[in-house]
């Protein structure tokens, strides 16, 4: 597999990724059953354990997005 095609499926996965949340954000706001993202995040940073997955979180997306 060549570069440029693996840069086109990884972007691929990223868009198909990004399209679910923004999906499941609006069916949530919508039907008030699920939590909303801010919410999720609100909760889990209520424990220690949740506050280091947000921090692993936020870690993994600055070193893949932000550090090139």
């Amino acid at each position: 597999m060549s570069a440029a095609v693996g840069t086109a499926v990884s972007v691929a996965v990223f868009a198909v990724l990004l399209v679910a949340a923004v999906a499941l954000e609006a069916g949530a706001r919508r039907a008030g059953r699920w939590p909303t993202a801010t919410e999720a995040v609100a909760a889990a940073m209520r424990t220690g354990t949740g506050r280091f997955a947000v921090l692993l979180v936020w870690l993994w997306l600055g070193v893949h997005f932000l550090a090139r």
